[in-house]
């Protein structure tokens, strides 16, 4: 597999930069998401403890100390999974923060929290750059270079990613063939109509052509569908990521769904080689040049 060290630097970041901003808002939140009489009840959530026999996750939140510290604890590792920090380690308490969060507030949880998490234990195995460069020269002087074993787990861990992101879409395509609406066409016309997702006019306007709301909402199902198989071919695995990148940004706009569309566009970054990088950058310096 062609590497792909540039796109899971940027996976990475843009994942730490996401959690960051869930950790900032449970902080500046916390009497609202986890007092007793929060949005989810403490009783609420020691059921559903019980429910999962998950008493190792139980987190006394009644304890203003106890909100306060694991709240800072989430910002601190999003911040070291960001810049590189000790990314392993980050990722692998970052995971477990985020599933005592997400169990305390399971009411508020959308797509891209539970992408987040699926993806966080792929980074136990990937060695990715560091932002600090005094650390990646540290690094430098106790890696172990050219292990086959080491080398092998990072390729397999960003193979997994690329590979859960096809999951994703293949399942959402199938649930959606199950669904009347989407299946005569008329899935977007009931979103874009919906207050809970129409953000500007523009929905409105999407609407007044049936036409284009049936193309559309079959388009998406299309693309779903199709995407886990295209993406692995040459001649059409750029024109499936333009597209994706169009949906996602679709999606950002008109039904306001911003930490799914960030998440799914974050995860695009790893689909493309460091050539493509690096071919992009010198195309940039030449247009900036003229």
């Amino acid at each position: 597999m062609e590497n792909r060290q540039t796109g899971i630097l940027l996976l990475r970041i843009f994942l730490g930069l996401a959690l960051l901003k869930d950790f900032i808002t449970y902080f500046s939140n916390r009497q609202f998401l986890f007092d007793k009489n929060g949005i989810v009840s403490y009783e609420t959530y020691q059921d559903i403890i019980n429910y999962y026999d998950l008493q190792w996750l139980n987190i006394d939140f009644t304890q203003p100390n106890n909100s306060v510290f694991f709240c800072l604890l989430g910002i601190f590792f999003s911040l070291t999974f960001t810049l590189g920090i000790l990314s392993r380690t980050s990722a692998f308490f970052l995971f477990f923060l985020s599933f005592i969060f997400k169990f305390r507030n399971i009411f508020l949880l959308d797509g891209g929290d539970n992408i987040v998490m699926v993806l966080l234990p792929f980074f136990f195995f990937i060695q990715s750059t560091s932002l600090c460069a005094t650390y990646n020269a540290f690094l430098e002087k106790w890696r172990i270079k050219n292990n086959y074993y080491l080398d092998t787990l990072h390729k397999l861990a960003i193979l997994g990613i690329m590979i859960q992101v096809c999951y994703i879409y293949l399942f959402a395509g199938l649930h959606k063939l199950q669904g009347e609406v989407w299946q005569d066409g008329t899935a977007l016309y009931y979103i874009l109509n919906s207050s809970d997702f129409a953000a500007y006019s523009l929905d409105t306007l999407f609407v007044q052509f049936p036409f284009l709301v049936y193309l559309l909402t079959w388009c998406t199902i299309a693309f779903q569908l199709t995407f886990p198989f295209l993406v692995w071919c040459k001649k059409t695995r750029k024109i499936v990521l333009y597209l994706g990148i169009l949906l996602h940004l679709g999606i950002l706009v008109l039904m306001r769904i911003d930490n799914f569309s960030f998440i799914m566009l974050a995860c695009y970054t790893v689909f493309f080689t460091d050539k493509e990088y690096d071919a992009l950058q010198l195309k940039t310096n030449l247009k900036l040049k003229l």
